[in-house]
């Protein structure tokens, strides 16, 4: 009898650590499951911010490694930027008439959403 009481504690550690990865593949899989979920829906919720339309890249031009000139256009204001690997600094920078107030009903319209 004495040997049938060792060989329940293995058996006891085998279960314990199949249930331990069952749930550890379970947590994993939810996980996945809302990744998935906001990645699909999470804009029509509101839930990420719709920079691509309001920001666009509209040129670069490499000067070495890790050093380039960025034209880029936010509502209306044309930027260009020296950028380097840490840094980024504004070289000059642009703002079209037709579009004037654009930038700043843009500025009152996220400060309003968003107060803080």
């Amino acid at each position: 009898m004495p040997e049938a009481d060792m060989a329940m504690p293995s058996w006891d550690f085998g279960l314990a650590a199949l249930k331990m990865a069952g749930g550890l593949f379970l947590v994993l899989a939810l996980l996945f499951l809302v990744l998935f979920l906001l990645k699909r829906y999470g804009h029509k919720a509101g839930l990420t911010r719709h920079l691509s339309r309001d920001l666009q890249v509209l040129g670069q031009v490499s000067l070495g490694p890790r050093k380039s000139v960025v034209m880029v256009r936010y509502l209306n204001k044309v930027m260009v930027l020296g950028v380097t690997d840490s840094s980024i600094t504004l070289l000059t920078e642009t703002v079209h008439d037709h579009e004037h107030n654009a930038f700043a009903s843009h500025l009152e319209h996220s400060q309003t959403k968003n107060p803080g």
